[in-house]
């Protein structure tokens, strides 16, 4: 009898519990055995989807939102059950706000990101000052860039739109995705659609327009972030359930080597154990990786050594409704750096999807941290509180008390896609390809959102099984008797 594959997973956040649902599912589909087992250093599976239930609050202490433009979350959902769970955005508190002079100015709805589809649109913005306004009209005259190189983001936005579009919209916008330093942010690996706008129209606004023409009178698209109704944790939830037997939490690796043979791998665990496998998906943070690979493959180890984590933390807080009677109808804003507080942004979860918090009251979460924020993070619990209640005081006009509290760090989770990501990625997954039964995925290569870590994963459980030999099939009769098989 054929043995099974035996596969290990390192790592059971959402990655990790993508890819070894995948395993099961592809090996199903094939007719093959699998021994699957996922790693994990802490305590409880999903990484950074975390969410909190309490006397009718749902709260998200990482992140609260599906893309709809990128299929692997939603189709994974449905194949989980859960399509029926998928909840859009309340209509009626549709659009985000940005802080301007401590006041918050709505992204007018003729704004793509932060490229303006027409000039009305920039003047009506009241989010540059004169001199801004004037640098950005003049987008369509910029001459395109010949050089095909990678660029950062702070490059691309002053040299087609001028210093106010980053400092007041771009940053808070992209850099705010990624908490990273738009300075350092790679336009390639970030936002390689607007260099393509550049490099085939000249104009990044001309070609905005002309899509934005195109799209009048089309049926209105669909919405393009989504949750599910019990929150983000659902997701997580429906696949610890469906990997129960095979995660492992509280197991922390602490080497990966080929085995002895060369035909697999030995996990060591800091316990003592040691497991072996055909084959390993290493789902872990870029930073961890490189520990376990330092011995083992040293160039694909300093390469993912050269990743930059920051860390980020989340403030919600929960008040009765009258205490937070001014809140804008939106879902949330976003801060500039060049405001100089100590918020990158703020979501009003209750106002954001239906069903945060229970009827009279409003659910609130506050962002912080990444790069221009590194200390504000090792604050103290109630230090991080008050300077949320401080923000919010200022630019809400919120006195009240919050009901309750919660604050959560992630630590390191925030990988940086620095100017050259792309071709580091390639490197990195060069290196890989020569790895026989190893795959590597995560949020540090190709997106850090929730869609492209699941689809990161699901390509690395397809590249762990295409690595092992397909069980032999049956032999029809007529071979059984030309092989002389009685």
């Amino acid at each position: 009898m054929t043995q099974p594959q035996r596969i290990i997973v390192l790592g059971a956040g959402i990655t990790g519990l993508a890819a070894a649902h995948r395993c099961r599912e592809l090996a199903s589909a094939q007719g093959r055995a699998v021994a699957v087992t996922v790693l994990e250093r802490s305590e409880r599976a999903g990484g950074c989807i975390e969410t909190l239930y309490d006397d009718g609050y749902i709260a998200e202490t990482g992140p609260d939102s599906l893309v709809t433009e990128k299929p692997a979350a939603l189709d994974l959902a449905r194949r989980l059950g859960l399509e029926r769970d998928v909840t859009p955005m309340r209509p009626e508190y549709r659009g985000a706000r940005v802080v301007r002079s401590g006041r918050l100015i709505p992204i007018p709805d003729d704004f793509r990101l932060f490229t303006p589809t027409s000039l009305a649109g920039l003047v009506r913005s009241r989010l540059f000052s004169p001199a801004g306004l004037s640098r950005a009209a003049v987008e369509p005259f910029v001459p395109r860039r010949r050089d095909d190189g990678d660029e950062s983001l702070a490059s691309f936005v002053t040299r087609r739109f001028g210093s106010d579009v980053l400092n007041r919209l771009a940053q808070p916008l992209i850099g705010g995705i990624y908490c990273g330093d738009p300075k350092r942010l790679s336009m390639q690996a970030t936002m390689p659609q607007m260099l393509a706008l550049e490099r085939k129209h000249g104009s990044v606004v001309l070609a905005m327009r002309s899509a934005s023409r195109k799209a009048r009178g089309a049926a209105p698209p669909p919405p393009r972030l989504v949750s599910l109704r019990g929150g983000l944790g659902t997701l997580t939830a429906a696949l610890e359930r469906e990997l129960r037997d095979c995660i492992q939490t509280s197991s922390d690796v602490r080497s990966l080597r080929r085995t002895a043979g060369g035909d697999g791998w030995t996990v060591a665990l800091a316990d003592g154990r040691e497991m072996e496998a055909d084959a390993v998906v290493c789902a872990l943070p870029a930073s961890a990786s490189a520990r376990l690979l330092a011995a083992t493959a040293p160039r694909l180890s300093d390469l993912l050594a050269s990743i930059t984590y920051h860390t980020a933390a989340t403030v919600t807080m929960a008040y009765a409704e009258r205490d937070v009677a001014g809140l804008p109808r939106c879902t949330g804003f976003v801060v500039p750096h060049v405001e100089g507080r100590k918020i990158l942004s703020a979501t009003f979860s209750s106002q954001k999807y239906p069903g945060r918090a229970p009827a009279g009251y409003a659910l609130l979460r506050a962002y912080i941290g990444g790069a221009l924020q590194p200390s504000v993070p090792k604050l103290g619990d109630d230090e991080m509180v008050d300077v949320v209640r401080s923000e919010f005081r200022e630019l809400l006009g919120i006195t009240a008390e919050p009901l309750f509290s919660i604050v959560r760090r992630w630590p390191g989770a925030l990988p940086e896609y620095a100017v050259g990501h792309v071709d580091l990625v390639a490197q990195i997954f060069g290196e890989v390809s020569a790895m026989e039964g190893f795959a590597l995925a995560g949020s540090a290569y190709r997106g850090v959102g929730i869609a492209d870590c699941i689809r990161g994963g699901e390509e690395a459980a397809q590249t762990v099984l295409s690595s092992a030999p397909r069980p032999p099939a049956a032999l029809r009769l007529d071979e059984v008797r030309s092989a002389g098989i009685p």
